[in-house]
């Protein structure tokens, strides 16, 4: 019970790196052959940690936990594209999105799944996720996707936490056109925090993405 449980007491910078990057930040459409663009994501987890504010440890207020990662995503043919992402400056995800539907039309909705894998909080959880997502018309003003995404980091010393899988669901606006742009994205998921830093299993993740512009890789 929430009233009688212990709070965490745990250094701000740990609940910063030790969460889970939620946010998917890129709509199902893979980059053209050649393109490349990057992005900056800021997502918030609304009380995702709950801190001790006396001695006994019996009253608990809880507070946002801040996310700040970047990624660099490259087109590699008419269906697909790869990325790497920086999570809040503490790991390394290298992912892969491929096309599902059958047009190459790049004016049309795209449904794509998207496979993560890498190391987060200073290597000592491997990661890797799965995400399918569709989205509309990329050269709409408005463009709307959203899907599913599941998650699971593994330990890669005997002192990091095991932690169960993360699932949920997605979706989000992209506005601004294809070459710059902002989009915002909502998330909930089933969470367990693997260091009890809140008694709530799920969480609502909302975040914003600022896309730089769409840039020609030299050949």
């Amino acid at each position: 019970m929430r009233g009688t449980m212990t709070c965490a007491a745990i250094p701000f910078a740990a609940l910063i790196v030790g969460f889970t990057r939620y946010a998917v930040s890129t709509s199902a459409l893979p980059m053209a052959r050649g393109e490349g663009q990057r992005t900056t994501t800021m997502a918030v987890v609304p009380g995702g940690a709950e801190w001790s504010v006396d001695t006994s440890g019996t009253r608990c207020e809880s507070f946002a936990v801040p996310i700040l990662d970047v990624e660099q995503r490259m087109g590699l043919d008419d269906r697909s594209d790869w990325g790497v992402r920086i999570p809040t400056a503490s790991g390394v995800i290298v992912s892969y999105k491929r096309r599902l539907d059958g047009p190459t039309n790049r004016d049309a909705r795209a449904t794509a799944i998207m496979i993560g894998a890498g190391f987060v909080n200073f290597a000592q959880h491997a990661h890797g996720d799965v995400t399918l997502f569709t989205s509309g018309r990329e050269r709409a003003s408005i463009v709307p996707y959203g899907g599913i995404r599941a998650i699971q980091v593994v330990p890669m010393s005997t002192t990091a936490v095991k932690d169960s899988p993360t699932i949920g669901l997605f979706g989000g606006i992209k506005a601004g056109g294809r070459n710059r742009g902002v989009s915002a994205e909502l998330g909930v998921f089933y969470d367990r925090s693997a260091l009890g830093l809140r008694s709530n299993n799920f969480v609502v993740v909302p975040s914003i993405a600022l896309h730089g512009g769409v840039f020609e890789r030299r050949r």
